[in-house]
């Protein structure tokens, strides 16, 4: 058909309606005879009306401002037949089915995907660089934004194709046994996440005054609550078990301010206050001189929702190092007194 050849050889995937009408060679001033042509494009599947973009007014011959192009270049039976040779995967949605055209594009990395899917003997996740390679021997292709939306078109998941992507902070972490269900330390501070690892490592340590503990992550200050998401990315990189994080942090207003936020960007998970942790700090700060804390900015903030599990007394303790601006550093506990527990 003469129409489908101009709207394949169009610059754009739309059209509005003035393009249209030069397009088709009519007059737009000739309403019925555009109205006839457009109308004619749209049964036969060739357009389609962009409905958000409003119509031009005429009652009698009503036509959108805008069209989009669905037109798709005529496909030999060859085409056909090595697209329903495609594992079934590839073929779930229809979608190259139906556009056999996106096949005779992107043959060769549809070949690729199809051959993977046929020959893949282990369900075992890796790293969407490592799968890259694998699939196309290639490590950035499945970073592609072409072959990204190509693979959505296609109703790909990443869980089809297997892989995670790497956490942008790989926090530093001890876990001498991976199970499915664990809890996990966060501190804030490297001496005592480092003290920890090495009482777990060398000593065998499974508590920490009185509390099971799994692991130890290093939360490295702000980065564990910088990113949205980034512990529930951590989560999922190690298979996603049931984890319960404790966080142990400084006693200022900048540490629980951290814990604050790092619940509100991981809002699945449950993250909690390590409380036994926080009562040594407070029983070793009570008869010292504390000094300022540098979270001057954060003056007036309140932690009440934060301590209502810690004692009137330790409240009291809380909510004076908050007011006055102290700071009871993590480094108050040192290896010593960890591994005399």
């Amino acid at each position: 058909m003469e129409y489908k050849k101009c709207l394949l050889e169009y610059k754009n995937k739309t059209i509005d309606l003035n393009d249209l009408s030069v397009l088709l060679k009519k007059n737009i001033a000739d309403t019925s005879t555009l109205y006839e042509a457009v109308i004619g494009l749209v049964e036969s599947g060739l357009l389609v009306p962009v409905k958000k973009s409003g119509m031009n007014g005429n009652k009698k011959y009503p036509l959108y401002k805008k069209y989009r192009i669905i037109a798709e270049p005529d496909i030999s039976s060859d085409v056909i037949g090595q697209i329903s040779s495609l594992h079934p995967i590839l073929l779930k949605n229809g979608y190259l089915s139906s556009h056999p055209s996106v096949y005779d594009n992107y043959k060769k990395t549809i070949n690729k995907l199809s051959q993977y899917f046929f020959q893949r003997k282990s369900n075992v996740p890796i790293s969407r660089k490592e799968r890259s390679f694998e699939i196309f021997e290639q490590e950035k292709i499945l970073d592609d934004s072409s072959i990204k939306s190509l693979i959505k078109s296609l109703g790909i998941t990443q869980d089809d194709l297997c892989f995670y992507d790497t956490p942008e902070y790989c926090f530093h972490d001890y876990i001498p046994e991976k199970k499915n269900n664990m809890v996990l330390l966060i501190c804030e501070n490297k001496d005592i996440w480092f003290n920890i690892r090495r009482c777990m490592f060398e000593d065998n340590y499974k508590s920490l005054f009185g509390t099971h503990i799994d692991g130890v992550v290093y939360g490295n200050g702000n980065k564990v609550s910088q990113k949205k998401g980034a512990l529930i990315e951590y989560v999922r990189f190690m298979g996603s078990p049931n984890v319960r994080f404790l966080y142990w942090g400084d006693i200022d207003r900048e540490g629980f301010d951290i814990f604050r936020r790092t619940k509100a960007v991981n809002p699945s998970l449950d993250i909690s206050l390590f409380i036994p942790g926080y009562r040594k700090m407070i029983e070793r700060a009570r008869h010292i001189q504390l000094e300022d804390s540098p979270s001057s900015q954060k003056e007036g903030m309140r932690f009440d929702d934060l301590i209502e599990l810690f004692t009137p007394e330790e409240k009291i303790f809380l909510n004076t190092v908050f007011t006055e601006n102290k700071l009871v550093p993590q480094e108050i506990i040192p290896y010593t007194l960890l591994s005399k527990e």
